[in-house]
């Protein structure tokens, strides 16, 4: 797509359809009063050089007469949001006095602020602030207004009123690439949907969208391949001459199917060891691929056949064998020693998603797929998770094990790629069992306990000599949150240790190695408002669910705790097998699993995006890992330079 062919009109709304179909694309060309330095900063804009255009526009919203001044403003605001500097945007926006604008502007307003709206992840204020379009809007402003309803339906999970969003979106439409993704987007959704429920919730409605009904029932009738639905669809374009359907869309509509389509299969192999270090995971993880396979409706589910693999260096024999057997796909090995080994070969036989990751330099062999429960990636998802709910300035504890190094790399790697800076660290020793010390030296106890003596020294004498008492603050700490890192048996302690050391005020994130699924009543205590990311299965008490965690658990064995969070691994790992070609046709695709909402990166590493819980009886949902994409580090006004972070791999 190449945006500078596009007429201004198609410019204006690309982007914010882009929000909903997840398409990258170049920025809308904005059109500020005719001046020499407004036509250079619309021009800056286009570029994507937006912190210079606002600066162009706040510069002319400075000089310019009153009539023009918030309509700069708007621009400049509007640039700042396709920055990233929301802050700053909502800063510009704020001395607007809408019923002092002209109504043309202040739909304008309406529209910018709407956009800030869904850049916070605030779909609700999206659609409070753009309740109606008005009867004047210009085709410009009713693209803008559209796209950004759909995109906050979307987001909201309202499918059928994000459909009326994108087929009005259409009508409106002038270039065939733009409309072409928008139908994409109405038969997609359509699809998912009994005939009987569109005809329900959509009955009465006009010609074109009872077309567009029609149409999603034919392609549900038909899925196979376009040859199939030729008949039928002259047959519906007869019935409806004049829908604007693109003549093109039957054949990218399978094409885009086609891509999504899940991988046939007939046989799994599984690659499990039945002795060594990996025996007792193996075997929770093959209980869970059991469980999802006795669950699965389907009366044509393939048989899995098992393989020993606890010998790694027989990695490749036993995947030659898998494949002269009859199997479509593998799913394993489970040892890091035999990923390794599949990492670095060449052609695989047949597909194969690997129960574990190990770190690669390079673009893997084709057909391979790493699905690992990484503690690093949790690190990383409290990064995008603290990031996106405003803090900006990181206090970091961390255990001086290996792992622990690396889950605190991880997460300041992660914070740095979104735009973080500052990070205080401190390490402390597990086997020491001293969690005061190192945590008071995070939160800096001793020297507010220090100011806090001296404040407290001034007041006194202030009431001694009859002055009016004097009120005290505390200056900053130059933290504004912590993410300590331990189990459950460390951070038992490490949070009211937190709490202790005049730190009260500041969240506490941690992962879900802080606790293992339960909660009693003196442990709750400790743990109060600890906040970490946990697969959803973990939450998942519904008694009618035969894979839920409340039927289960009791199926394993006393010492098989440890391994809790395996058995939906192995659920999601027999789910997905099948879906990985979708999952890698589109960073767009995922799959709602046990462990967490499943994604693929340009690796092949599937990973996951977690759901968050503030810990208490029961635990309390916050939501889930945002993309990481969506989301940047919004800069604290006083930074705190002093604390510059470094590597715990070199400590």
């Amino acid at each position: 797509m190449h945006s500078r062919q596009y007429s201004r009109l198609f410019l204006v709304s690309f982007v914010l359809l882009a929000l909903i179909t997840g398409c990258e694309t170049r920025p809308t060309r904005q059109t500020p009063p005719v001046d020499p330095q407004a036509a250079h900063a619309a021009s800056l804009y286009e570029q994507q050089r937006y912190q210079e255009a606002a600066d162009l526009y706040e510069d002319l919203a400075n000089r310019a007469i009153p009539g023009n001044r918030d309509l700069y403003r708007l621009l400049a605001a509007d640039s700042l949001i396709h920055d990233g500097q929301l802050d700053k945007a909502e800063a510009l926006l704020g001395p607007i006095q809408a019923p002092s604008l002209p109504p043309a502007q202040q739909f304008r307003l309406d529209l910018v602020q709407a956009r800030l709206a869904l850049e916070r992840h605030q779909p609700e204020a999206v659609l409070k602030r753009l309740r109606l379009l008005p009867p004047n809007a210009s085709r410009d402003a009713a693209i803008r207004y559209h796209s950004l309803r759909a995109a906050a339906l979307k987001a909201l999970q309202q499918k059928l009123p994000y459909v009326r969003e994108l087929i009005a979106l259409d009508k409106l439409q002038s270039d065939e690439e733009q409309q072409l993704q928008t139908q994409l987007g109405i038969l997609d959704t359509l699809t998912r949907f009994k005939p009987q429920i569109l005809q329900e919730q959509l009955s009465g409605t006009d010609s074109t969208t009872r077309g567009w009904m029609e149409l999603a029932a034919l392609l549900r009738d038909f899925p196979g391949t376009p040859e199939e639905i030729i008949a039928p669809y002259r047959e519906w374009r007869d019935l409806f001459p004049d829908h604007p359907a693109l003549p093109q869309l039957i054949t990218s509509y399978y094409n885009q199917q086609q891509q999504r389509a899940p991988l046939e299969v007939s046989q799994i192999a599984v690659l499990l060891p039945r002795s060594g270090p990996y025996a007792r995971a193996a075997a929770t993880i093959r209980d869970g691929l059991m469980a999802a396979w006795y669950a699965d409706p389907n009366e044509n589910r393939p048989p899995l056949k098992f393989y020993d693999s606890s010998n790694p260096e027989q990695v490749w024999p036993l995947l030659n064998q898998a494949a002269d057997d009859g199997a479509s796909i593998v799913i394993g090995p489970l040892a890091k020693p035999a990923v390794a080994q599949l990492v670095r070969a060449g052609d695989l036989p047949l597909p194969v998603l690997a129960l574990n990751q190990v770190d690669i330099d390079s673009i893997p062999p084709q057909g391979l797929y790493q699905y690992a429960l990484s503690p690093e990636d949790e690190a990383r998802q409290v990064a995008v998770w603290a990031a996106w709910q405003g803090y900006s300035q990181p206090a970091l504890l961390y255990p001086s094990t290996s792992l622990g190094k690396r889950m605190a790399q991880s997460f300041m790697e992660e914070w740095r790629e979104l735009g973080g800076s500052s990070v205080r660290t401190q390490a402390y020793d597990p086997a020491s069992g001293d969690y005061s010390t190192p945590v008071a030296e995070l939160v800096m106890a001793r020297q507010r306990k220090a100011q806090l003596e001296k404040l407290k020294e001034a007041q006194e004498k202030a009431k001694e000599e009859g002055l009016t008492e004097i009120d005290y603050q505390l200056p900053p700490r130059g933290i504004d949150f912590v993410f300590a890192i331990g189990n459950k048996q460390q951070m038992r302690q490490i949070r009211p240790m937190v709490q202790f050391h005049y730190a009260e005020d500041l969240p506490v994130f941690s992962t879900s190695r802080a606790w293992d699924g339960r909660l009693s009543h003196d442990e709750s205590f400790d743990f109060a408002g600890l906040m970490l990311p946990e697969m959803p299965w973990i939450l998942d008490e519904e008694a009618k669910d035969p894979l839920s965690r409340a039927n289960l658990e009791a199926q394993l064995p006393p010492r098989g705790r440890k391994y809790l969070r395996l058995l939906p691994m192995g659920i999601d790992a027999y789910k997905v097998a099948p879906l990985l070609r979708r999952l890698e046709s589109s960073n767009t695709e995922s799959f709602p699993g046990r462990t967490g909402i499943l994604y693929l990166n340009p690796q092949r590493q599937l990973l996951r995006r977690m759901t968050w819980i503030s810990l208490q009886i029961p635990p309390k949902v916050l939501g889930v890992t945002p993309d990481a994409a969506s989301v940047q580090v919004i800069p604290a006004e006083t930074p705190d330079p002093a604390h510059e972070s470094s590597s715990p791999a070199q400590r």
